[in-house]
């Protein structure tokens, strides 16, 4: 039996690549995108619908969380994620939030515990925190004495600043370097920022511009350094994988789930510390 998908959102690319990735490509078998709801952009609607030939497009949300088995919310604004991850949820119903997990620690913290509560998997985030590169480093960098995370942000984005791409940034500081952080200082030099993220035992700087390319990370093993460049091309398909696998386990991650909470709390703490100054806390 084939599990219908529906998609939230049709403003991003990764709708139509999400929805590519299933339905044409067939990458997973067993899993179709058959329903699409796009009121953020709605005349991109009959090109996402085309290029990922998506059957049919509901006129709510309501409609397609109701026809759905399973959601994948991709809207470009961390502000629309929350209501309609929750309305899933309370249906049972697994979903994957795109990034900007969510808007506010609050919001993370209550998905999260209604996934736990319901024993329904969520996921989501930067989908280049499941580079299979990450996981062949993730000891080392559970031991670094200190790492570097850059890739491209823009503070001026007008889907929600630096949320919209920092979210990049913290969700991979959390997924590689753990979500025990004490504090945060950001700075920003144009339209340049730069975190220091205080771990326990280490240091890791965040650094972002509008045009870097690659996502890079450079950490040390305790002896010499070791640089990673994420492939920021494959990414949606490593997410798309990542989900399917915890559909078939049919459980929450908790794990992940703390590092996405800690990803909003430290996403928050920049923002915070970009406008007020100074260093703050995280615990």
């Amino acid at each position: 039996m084939v599990k219908k998908l529906g998609i939230l959102g049709c403003q991003s690319k990764h709708a139509e690549f999400f929805g590519s990735l299933f339905n044409t490509e067939k990458a997973f078998p067993g899993y179709q995108v058959h329903y699409l709801f796009g009121d953020d952009e709605p005349e991109r609607l009959p090109y996402v619908q085309r290029t990922a030939v998506i059957p049919a497009v509901c006129h709510s949300a309501d409609e397609l969380i109701d026809q759905s088995e399973v959601v994948l919310i991709t809207y470009r604004e961390g502000q629309r994620h929350f209501a309609p991850a929750m309305a899933c949820l309370n249906q049972s119903k697994p979903v994957f939030i795109d990034k900007p997990f969510t808007l506010t620690p609050d919001e993370a913290q209550a998905l999260i515990e209604k996934s736990i509560e319901k024993h329904v998997p969520v996921l989501g985030g930067s989908t280049l925190c499941f580079d299979p590169q990450i996981e062949q480093v993730s000891s080392a960098a559970h031991t670094s004495h200190f790492g570097t995370i850059a890739y491209r942000a823009d503070a001026e984005s007008p889907f929600g600043g630096y949320r919209f791409y920092g979210s990049h940034l913290t969700d991979l500081c959390a997924t590689l370097f753990g979500a025990n952080a004490q504090s945060v200082e950001a700075f920003r030099f144009g339209d340049a920022v730069s975190t220091c993220v205080v771990y326990p035992n280490r240091f890791v700087t965040l650094y972002s511009q509008p045009d870097l390319k690659a996502p890079t990370v450079i950490m040390d093993d305790r002896r010499n350094l070791k640089k990673l460049t994420l492939d920021d091309e494959r990414c949606y398909f490593n997410g798309m994988q990542a989900f399917v696998r915890l559909l078939e386990a049919g459980k929450p991650d908790n794990q992940k789930l703390n590092e996405l909470a800690f990803s909003v709390r430290l996403l928050e703490a920049i923002l915070q510390s970009l406008t007020q100054g100074g260093e703050i806390q995280l615990i």
